[in-house]
């Protein structure tokens, strides 16, 4: 199995960072200097490659090395794959020489089948360096810069990205390095392997928005073992969706933002048994605040307008539309920022290394060391008490006080969605469902809200659309009050739940 990090370098910085006294500090032997030429095989239908597979034949010091991967990244930050490997004679592929090695079994039956109608698809050239870098600890990382371009149906992009390999010990250091190389170079994470970028070249794909994926727990799986699982599914769904942030896709952006607001609130779940260091903890909050006013944007122009009856709102929907194009282009340089890179990295190795430990280990008496299928309860029972404490003070009509029981509804459900597969199966759906019920409404009662902090900037001058936006705001007043009534039924409602028993 191959556990690396990758890291995108400024082409500008790359014999820079060649010669970073770090690296040459901690590197066992002096720099290995290569040039590789990775020419990548598959079928006419790039079988391979849509079954998570790559067929790789590389050229190096007068020899040939046959690899084959699995192109499957299970792990945010983090490249995991199954990797298989032997010599050739020559620069022919002989697959039938790994398929027997190769797992699942079905993949080695594709490689197998592939064999006879295997074609160069896209090639490498790349100029490497490499340190093997070791800790007093005894890990040994192995780090490599990479220089060239990838070529693939007529076309190359540039190759300058660092990866970061554990060959000994945890990934601890991996994160470790980035950042403290990352405070002298600005590098920006990358979940895209070298034949992932060259087969998105191949087939003009467009990045596709991604969504939570079901968290799945083993019964007798540690709390501190679900904390870090939990963790890492809501990061892999904020990074898997930057692709598509860069593309300027709305979706991508929402689906970022609930990953991102689902990790805020099993964060905060588990406050006081593992609290999160000021880096991940203000680094989460400030990339919150940077997606959320596009959000708000994206939102008014293509959902809360529509509500709005009585005149036509197409003006004031593209003058909101052309707000929200303005902001996801600013939202470009967040994302490729030196602190997005550093609150990546942060939270990633957080995770990863288990940040919470004390150095001596978890107390044996420590929840986080028991079983999580009772140790969760208390803390569902808290986001339970949070709820109807909010939903008690509600006097039925301030703005802010609604918002609050929405985010206390929001957690109180994620937490349920998380353990889910810890708790009795009926009880956890008809408790979900009757949280999202809540959250809908109050999620439309909030986007009102913002319209009406949004739609004044909408209403300087006193033309038609400072009209249509002052028609609207008083409209949304209007929906909003009008819908106390049914508010005040699913309030009811919900404070009658009961999971955490």
């Amino acid at each position: 199995m191959e556990t690396e990090l990758k890291l995108h370098v400024p082409p500008a910085q790359l014999e820079r960072m060649r010669q970073h006294p770090l690296l040459a500090d901690r590197a066992t032997d002096g720099a290995l200097e290569q040039h590789l030429v990775d020419t990548y095989y598959d079928t006419a239908a790039h079988d391979l490659w849509q079954h998570g597979l790559t067929l790789r034949v590389r050229e190096a010091d007068g020899g040939w090395i046959q690899t084959v991967k699995t192109a499957a990244a299970t792990s945010p930050g983090l490249q995991e794959r199954g990797e298989w490997e032997c010599a050739l004679p020559d620069a022919t592929p002989q697959p039938a020489l790994l398929a027997r090695q190769v797992e699942p079994a079905a993949l080695a039956q594709l490689l197998e089948r592939a064999a006879d109608g295997l074609q160069p698809v896209l090639r490498n050239l790349t100029h490497r360096t490499t340190w093997r870098l070791r800790w007093s600890d005894g890990d040994e990382v192995e780090c490599a810069l990479d220089a060239g371009r990838i070529e693939a149906g007529g076309a190359n992009i540039e190759i300058a990205e660092l990866e970061l390999e554990i060959k000994h010990g945890s990934s601890a250091h991996l994160f470790e390095l980035a950042l403290a190389l990352h405070a002298d170079i600005p590098l920006r994470m990358s979940n895209d392997s070298k034949a992932a970028r060259g087969f998105a070249m191949l087939q003009a794909t467009q990045p596709q928005p991604v969504k939570a994926q079901p968290v799945e727990l083993e019964r007798h799986a540690t709390l501190e073992d679900t904390y870090r699982l939990i963790g890492l599914n809501c990061l892999r769904q904020m990074e898997a969706n930057v692709p598509g942030v860069l593309k300027q896709d709305v979706e991508s952006l929402h689906q970022m933002r609930v990953g991102l607001r689902r990790l805020r609130a099993l964060v905060d779940m588990f406050d006081e048994l593992a609290p999160a260091p000021a880096e991940v903890s203000e680094g989460l909050d400030w990339l919150a605040g940077a997606l959320g006013a596009t959000r708000d944007w994206d939102v008014l122009a293509d959902s809360t307008l529509a509500r709005v009856h009585g005149i036509d709102p197409a003006a004031l929907r593209q003058a909101a539309r052309a707000r929200a194009d303005k902001l996801h282009k600013e939202l470009l340089q967040t994302l490729q920022s030196a602190r997005f890179t550093q609150v990546l990295l942060s939270v990633n190795g957080w995770l990863h290394a288990r940040g919470w430990r004390p150095e001596t280990g978890l107390p044996k008496h420590s929840p986080l060391a028991a079983r999580a299928s009772r140790a969760c309860r208390p803390l569902l029972r808290k986001a339970e008490k949070r709820l109807g404490r909010r939903i008690a003070d509600f006097d039925g009509s301030e703005p802010h006080q609604r918002h609050r029981i929405r985010i206390a509804a929001k957690k109180a459900r994620y937490g349920a969605e998380f353990f889910r597969d810890l708790l009795p199966a009926k009880e956890v759906k008809r408790y979900v469902a009757r949280l999202s019920d809540l959250q809908d409404r109050l999620g439309l009662l909030n986007d009102f809200a913002v319209a009406g902090q949004l739609l004044p900037e909408l209403q300087k001058g006193n033309g038609e659309l400072a009209r249509q936006a002052a028609y609207a705001r008083g409209y949304l007043v209007a929906a909003s009050e009008a819908d106390n009534g049914a508010l005040a039924a699913s309030l009811k409602t919900v404070t009658k739940l009961r999971l955490s028993r």
